[in-house]
């Protein structure tokens, strides 16, 4: 972990409210994981509001340019002050940060579950799947057509997907977990790996309850203030296969976590 600043490349706008920018920097292209996150400073030096850093997802990881890109939507002060930067600034950020997902390789089929801008870690996680030579079926789903534009960055990673919005807008018209539901017999000894709304994740361990041989992780979304696990801001409970209740921080506990652990209140 390191506090870096990268040259961005690139801030491109997808939609009113979706982007994704494009920051060099050699180091967390040599040392970040799938799922592991960065805390971006949202402000300029002359300006403290807001004051803490956010966590956002690392996307993708462009090797060969020692390139990463985050893609995010704007919500607050926060992320309005990123879409203002440009070509040529500087993105002030701490990381790699979290604990990356570990690949088994003792299992081949990975379904992806993405709602939203849980999208994000899914397509880093994806790119590495497919770079093992891992089978790989990603599913994303949608409120409307805001991420349109995002699907050719998706299918530059794997032709093997379905999107869904809940409009019909873009992609088909329903829910991932309505088709994960009535498709769940076609992933057993699979890994499901999910990013997006509580509700979504605790409908998805609803379903994998009642199948058998699914392995599911969640990677878990949580205000971060520190980003290391000291400011105790991103705890969640979990219930062990001993069935005792713990409490463990997304930030340097996670963001991966056993599906089937995780208590959704």
């Amino acid at each position: 972990m390191k506090i870096l600043n990268g040259e961005i490349l690139a801030n491109k706008k997808y939609s009113e409210n979706l982007y994704k920018i494009e920051v060099f920097s050699p180091y967390i292209c040599r040392n970040a994981a799938p799922a592991q996150f960065v805390e971006v400073k949202c402000s300029s030096d002359n300006i403290t509001d807001p004051l803490l850093r956010r966590p956002f997802a690392i996307c993708e990881i462009d090797k060969r340019f020692n390139v990463f890109s985050i893609l995010y939507t704007v919500k607050g002060k926060g992320t309005l002050y990123l879409s203002t930067l440009r070509k040529g600034q500087y993105l002030d950020f701490i990381g790699p940060l979290g604990n990356g997902f570990l690949i088994e390789e003792a299992h081949s089929k990975h379904v992806l579950i993405g709602g939203g801008i849980g999208v994000a870690p899914l397509c880093y996680l994806a790119s590495e799947l497919a770079e093992k030579g891992k089978d790989v079926f990603f599913i994303a789903g949608f409120k409307d057509n805001a991420f349109y534009a995002w699907e050719k960055d998706l299918a530059k990673i794997t032709r093997n997907y379905r999107i869904f919005t809940e409009d019909g807008s873009f992609g088909e018209r329903g829910l991932p977990t309505s088709y994960i539901s009535a498709n769940i017999k076609d992933y057993d000894n699979s890994i499901i790996v999910a990013c997006g709304p509580l509700e979504m994740l605790k409908s998805i361990q609803g379903i994998i309850s009642r199948a058998r041989g699914i392995k599911a992780f969640a990677l878990m979304e949580e205000r971060m203030a520190c980003g290391i696990g000291v400011c105790m801001g991103c705890v969640i409970k979990t219930r062990g296969e001993d069935g005792k209740l713990s409490y463990k921080k997304v930030c340097s506990d996670g963001p991966a976590f056993n599906l089937m652990e995780v208590v959704f209140e």
